[in-house]
């Protein structure tokens, strides 16, 4: 894909301002690049300014998508923690039941 630049718009704009106004460029010359010179002028303050606006709107996007990834981290911790101790005492509890499964086995082992 390729990338439009401020100089690629201002070029295409020239070159179709050229074709557009041909005729009258050549029947009065200095007229036609008076008009020429101020149309490309404002084309370029045009694009300017959506840029400065595109800039705008993507900062403010970015700052929103990261206003909200705190929030959900902050939101989310608590229960990540909360599992995160469930998930211990499972494994203790596990532990203390196999390890409870062979006392008892090895004392039912030495009374036969």
């Amino acid at each position: 894909m390729m990338m439009v630049t401020r100089s690629h718009v201002g070029l295409a704009a020239l070159l179709s301002i050229l074709l557009v106004n041909a005729p009258a460029f050549a029947a009065d010359e200095s007229n036609g690049v008076q008009q020429i010179e101020g149309g490309a002028k404002q084309i370029g303050g045009g694009v300017e300014e959506a840029g400065k606006g595109i800039g705008t709107t993507v900062v403010r996007g970015a700052t929103t998508a990261g206003e909200r990834i705190t929030a959900a981290e902050n939101s989310a911790e608590p229960a990540a923690k909360r599992a995160w101790r469930q998930a211990t005492s499972a494994a203790v509890s596990f532990g203390h039941s196999v390890r409870n499964f062979f006392t008892k086995l090895g004392e039912a082992g030495g009374t036969q």
